[in-house]
């Protein structure tokens, strides 16, 4: 890399609002459809993941959102939304 050049920074989107930005701005939600959701702020567990702002607004109603029926079929969820819309009602509020 030249010098004086920024590195590449990974770039998300966050599900809620479809912002864009740093990998370091959003927060990770990590797992597998039918073996459960979990929120990874610090990006270390394996499986598929998706990003959220870390707006309180933007984790507020994606965990509202998936506490639908239609919402936890939309992002394949199951029974693990509910759990899931806890943490990060619970992330949310320590925000």
């Amino acid at each position: 890399m030249a010098p004086g050049r920024r590195g590449h920074r990974p770039q998300r989107t966050c599900v809620q609002c479809r912002a864009k930005g740093d990998k370091d701005g959003f927060l990770r939600v990590a797992g597998r459809s039918g073996k459960g959701w979990e929120p990874d702020p610090g990006a270390e567990r394996a499986g598929r993941g998706f990003y959220l702002c870390r707006s309180t607004g933007c984790i507020g109603e994606f965990a509202r959102s998936i506490r639908t029926q239609k919402g936890s079929r939309r992002y394949r969820m199951g029974a693990s939304a509910a759990s899931l819309a806890d943490a990060l009602e619970e992330l949310g509020e320590r925000s």
